[in-house]
């Protein structure tokens, strides 16, 4: 995964094409975007100390979460943020 960006520039993929790619949801299955951000979150966690337990469905249910304006974690822009001053 880490070099799949270099081979979309290689190939002379567009951002679009590229988007497309990475967000395509076959199956209803997580996408390859969700996929790499689930590797990635559980990357930093553990290098922080922490277990990394991220699973691509999670990613997924987070973005669509956010997608649809609600979920745990999230707020609209006209609402105040708790614990953040």
């Amino acid at each position: 995964m880490l070099g799949i960006v270099d081979i979309f520039i290689s190939e002379g993929i567009t951002k679009d094409q590229a988007d497309a790619v990475l967000d395509a949801e076959i199956d209803g299955q997580p996408t390859l975007r969700d996929k790499m951000t689930s590797n990635i979150a559980n990357a930093l966690m553990r290098n922080l100390g922490m277990p990394g337990r991220q699973s691509p469905d999670d990613v997924r249910k987070i973005r669509e979460a956010v997608r649809a304006g609600g979920g745990a974690g999230t707020y609209a822009a006209s609402q105040k943020q708790r614990g953040i001053d």
